[in-house]
């Protein structure tokens, strides 16, 4: 079988030496295994063969991008998976009207580069630089833009995909059913993303941000509330709390941050007189908080230090599990005070930074990997969180998925009618569940003691 892969491919594409450990972990770096051979088809005819071949013998199959699931939805988990990593199927193959259609290795951040000068793709996650379009489409990613021009879900017109029986799809809009649907968020469980028709968006006339300081978490999250409740709805609202604020000054995107116990970043975008009348109903939200606006000419450095919050946690600890629970605006101040309460009771560094604006929660917990009982903590940690956000009604995962991350938590979202549902759906399309297998589930075997305490509770 590999000799018909490397003919379809060429040798130098088939991976099976020591280079293919760097596939066998993503943003999840706590679960590592080595995949069985890594394979890199150059273009979408070599996929859909590689693919087929793969299927016809049986073979497990987990098709990956540039690997930054923070779920672990792209981690090998026994060992006897091989890895068909799209990342060259990088084409755009036509941009017309507000629409472009892409291949799913294009990186997100080329999409707009792309696009007439006029137009930008709106779904930006954190990793928009290196993160591609088939693993947004997968996890259905969101970002800094969500809230006001929704997840990726509302981004993708139609896809292509191959589907585990060998059969290539293209499914577009219907008056009836949105067939794409099923797939953008199932995690390359149901199938292979081949090409998407992407929806591209007008660029405001005008831009302004709004950065607020405050001295309280809880004032802070009513600012949150209370600037939706003005009838503003900005295209960015970013949290960064006095941890995070900490990570980002310790390190190389230092930004000079006023030592707070929160900022508030407030993006504005449409036509002059909206925007101008919105930033002043902000400004009265931050001020009923007892909050303090910054002025500033160069709000780019605080974009910048948001951005790079994620990496600057690397001052704090060499590694962290990042969360991403849903719960309404309302609940904000509650779930933000409650996080700092269980970081006090597991005695590990949480820093909140996350999209504020639709309440999309991302308790970053730091944990050092050569530690176990540090490890320890840190999950607990973070099961306690997701367990207050569904008993909040909130959702245990916003858009990075379930992955190997949050599977046992979906036990606790869903009951076991609409779990059986959710089963059904993936034996249906892959009845020898060979598309990603172990992933959203579970069902395979626990070797490592990190995987045994990510899917069972204490």
């Amino acid at each position: 079988m590999l000799k018909k892969l490397k003919e379809i491919v060429g040798d130098n594409w088939v991976i099976t030496s020591d280079e293919k450990r760097l596939y066998g972990f993503d943003g999840l770096t706590a679960i590592k295994k080595e995949p069985k051979a890594v394979i890199l088809p150059g273009n979408e005819e070599e996929a859909i063969k590689v693919i087929r071949e793969l299927i016809r013998n049986k073979e497990k199959i987990i098709i990956r991008g540039s690997g930054t699931s923070l779920s672990g939805a792209t981690v090998p988990i026994e060992g006897d998976e091989y890895i068909v990593s799209l990342t060259r199927l990088n084409k755009i193959y036509s941009q017309k009207g507000l629409e472009i259609e892409v291949g799913p290795g294009i990186v997100n951040a080329m999409v707009t580069k792309n696009a007439p000068p006029h137009l930008f793709y709106a779904p930006d996650p954190a990793s928009f630089q290196v993160s591609s379009i088939g693993g947004n489409i997968s996890h259905d990613s969101g970002g800094i833009h969500v809230v006001k021009y929704g997840p990726t879900f509302n981004s993708v017109i139609s896809i292509k995909v191959i589907l585990p029986n060998g059969e290539v799809e293209e499914f577009s809009p219907s008056p009836y059913f949105n067939l794409s649907s099923i797939f953008i968020g199932a995690e390359g469980t149901l199938g292979g993303v081949l090409r998407a028709r992407l929806r591209l968006f007008p660029k405001p006339k005008v831009k302004k941000t709004v950065v607020g300081i405050f001295n309280s978490i809880k004032d802070s999250a009513n600012t949150i509330v209370d600037i939706f409740r003005q009838g503003v709805i900005p295209s960015a609202l970013e949290l960064m709390d006095r941890n995070a604020i900490r990570a980002i000054e310790k390190s190389r995107y230092k930004a000079g941050l006023p030592d707070v116990e929160a900022i508030l970043l407030i993006e504005l975008d449409g036509h002059e007189e909206q925007v101008k009348e919105e930033e002043n109903r902000v400004k009265t939200a931050i001020a009923n908080n007892d909050g303090e606006e910054i002025t500033t000419t160069d709000d780019s450095r605080f974009w910048n230090a948001r951005k790079g919050a994620f990496p600057a946690m690397g001052s704090i600890s060499p590694a962290y599990i990042t969360l991403d629970c849903n719960v309404l605006r309302s609940d904000l101040p509650d779930v933000l005070e409650k996080i700092s309460q269980i970081a006090e009771k597991y005695k590990v560094y949480i820093a909140n930074v996350f999209h504020a604006g639709d309440g999309n929660l991302h308790p970053l917990i730091s944990y050092y990997p050569d530690d176990f009982e540090s490890f320890l903590r840190a999950v607990k940690a973070s099961d306690e969180i997701e367990k207050y956000v569904i008993e909040k009604g909130g959702v245990p995962s916003g858009e990075h998925g379930i992955g190997i991350e949050k599977i046992k938590y979906l036990s606790v979202y869903y009951n076991e009618t609409e779990l059986n549902v959710l089963k059904r759906i993936k034996r249906t399309f892959d009845p020898d569940n060979l598309f990603n297998p172990c992933k959203m589930f579970g069902g395979c075997k626990e070797e490592s003691r990190e995987l045994k305490v990510l899917w069972e509770w204490d």
